[in-house]
């Protein structure tokens, strides 16, 4: 049969709930109640929802993680399931009908029978205080510690809890960061520091004053080409062979401007026509430094250095992004993938500090801590002896310590404590001493039943001496339980 998902809003209600089932369009509805929605918190309305559903011609079941509502819709027949994807699979009950007798009465003969019925019942009740006795029995049953440490695994590929197996459901949450960071890289290398200086010689090659201005260029012409500069204006005189000596620097920093004596010998430009040049000594005071280098060391280094702190940042996106009663495995968290990543510098290049920006998609596990709570509950409730039972108040929990984090699931620990009552029946209770002396019955409870304390028994009126015989005047109340 199909089944139509409606997936319910945290503030809908009752009449916004009838209204969207107006518009099911199967016959088969499956009803998604969020977290905080209070549109089934009493019996009233789960009742108004049955009445709706059966004007409608439709069946209605519920998926919902709410204890109460779930415990209210199965006293009706609902059908209730933990996730969508297993109501959709699952059979369903039909709810329980809900009996109509007779035509509807109308709201002044209600009002007038309730109070007719209260009055004879009240009249009826005095009586009964002045005629029959009643006894009161306390009872503190006898208690004991209860404690469980379990070892759970969160798996985000279950949808329900295995109690054999101790997995519980848990789901993948994401989140993108993005970040800069920078280190001083490590690799250094030689580097280019002070050019070659030296001193060279102007020919005339013409009978007329030539200038060789500031910034001429002359170079060798053998080998790798080193170019110089001239550092000021040279004028030779105008016959042909005269000379003049003039200053030049290297253009390029290094010892690669330490040329040897005679290499210098071209003149760029027009006044190649009109002067030679050559350097009878050595250039020198070209020479290099230490600089630093970046290295694929300090790549990695700076990679690990960001990822760590975007890890860091992200958990408070991933957290943003938890449901009610649900907490995120900071241990769980871990890169997906990574989206950019931006060096400013390349392997072997100069610099003294590297800089890295990163764009990277993290993963992290959210657990359900009340299905981790069932389960050591469900353990408790194990370890709990013949004769007594769990109490259900009291009951404590504590996440403990992650153990491991593998192929997604996440295991860690959790320890639950409590105490165990003894059982008593109160309808056993009332049949053994109804009619029973006073002093008999005390007796009899005290040794009968595990009790912490002497049983309180107080009759009224005391005139009797004994327990009455009507049960339904016996009241009995364990404490503790």
């Amino acid at each position: 049969m199909i089944t139509q998902v409606i997936h319910l809003e945290a503030d809908d209600d009752i009449t916004t709930v009838r209204a969207r089932l107006e518009k099911a369009e199967a016959p088969r509805v499956l009803l998604v109640v969020p977290p905080g929605c209070q549109a089934f918190d009493s019996l009233l309305d789960l009742k108004l929802l049955q009445r709706y559903a059966e004007s409608l011609a439709l069946e209605v079941a519920l998926v919902t993680k709410a204890s109460k509502t779930r415990v209210l819709a199965r006293q009706l027949g609902f059908s209730v399931f933990i996730s969508a994807k297993r109501g959709q699979k699952a059979r369903w009950r039909r709810p329980k009908a809900i009996p109509r007798w007779g035509r509807r009465l109308s709201w002044g003969e209600r009002i007038f029978a309730a109070f007719v019925f209260v009055v004879a019942l009240s009249a009826l009740l005095a009586s009964a205080l002045f005629i029959v006795p009643s006894a009161e029995v306390i009872l503190v049953p006898a208690g004991e510690a209860a404690n469980a440490t379990l070892q759970v695994v969160a798996d985000p590929e279950l949808e329900t809890i295995n109690y054999e197996t101790g997995q519980i459901p848990a789901r993948v949450v994401q989140a993108q960061i993005e970040g800069t960071a920078q280190i001083p890289t490590t690799g250094t290398k030689d580097a280019p520091d002070e050019p070659a200086r030296g001193k060279v010689l102007f020919v005339n090659k013409i009978n007329q004053i030539v200038t060789v201005p500031k910034g001429a260029v002359v170079a060798t012409s053998t080998g790798s080409t080193i170019r110089f500069t001239t550092v000021a204006d040279v004028t030779l005189p105008e016959t042909v062979g005269g000379t003049v000596e003039g200053e030049v620097v290297a253009l390029d920093p290094g010892p690669g401007g330490n040329v040897g004596a005679n290499l210098i010998n071209s003149i760029e430009g027009p006044l190649s026509l009109q002067v030679k040049v050559t350097n009878p000594e050595q250039m020198r005071g070209g020479s290099v430094k230490q600089v630093g280098m970046v290295t694929t060391a300090d790549k990695e280094r700076l990679k690990a250095v960001l990822l760590q702190q975007l890890q860091q940042g992200v958990q408070a996106r991933l957290s943003e992004q938890l449901r009610e009663g649900e907490f995120l495995s900071s241990e769980s968290v871990a890169v997906d993938h990574i989206v950019t990543e931006i060096y400013d510098k390349v392997v072997e290049e100069q610099a003294d500090v590297l800089t890295l920006e990163m764009e990277v998609m993290f993963s992290g596990i959210a657990i359900d801590e009340e299905d981790a709570n069932a389960l050591v509950e469900a353990a408790l409730k194990a370890k709990v002896r013949d004769g007594f039972v769990l109490a259900s108040q009291g009951l404590e929990y504590q996440r403990g310590e992650v153990t491991s984090v593998e192929d997604g699931k996440v295991s860690y620990v959790v320890r639950g404590s409590g105490s165990a009552v003894a059982q008593i029946d109160v309808n056993a209770v009332k049949e053994a001493i109804r009619g029973r002396p006073l002093d008999w019955a005390e007796d009899y409870l005290g040794q009968s039943l595990r009790l912490k304390e002497v049983p309180i028994i107080k009759v009224t009126p005391t005139w009797p001496g004994q327990i009455p015989w009507l049960g339904f005047r016996i009241s009995v109340s364990v404490q503790g339980e």
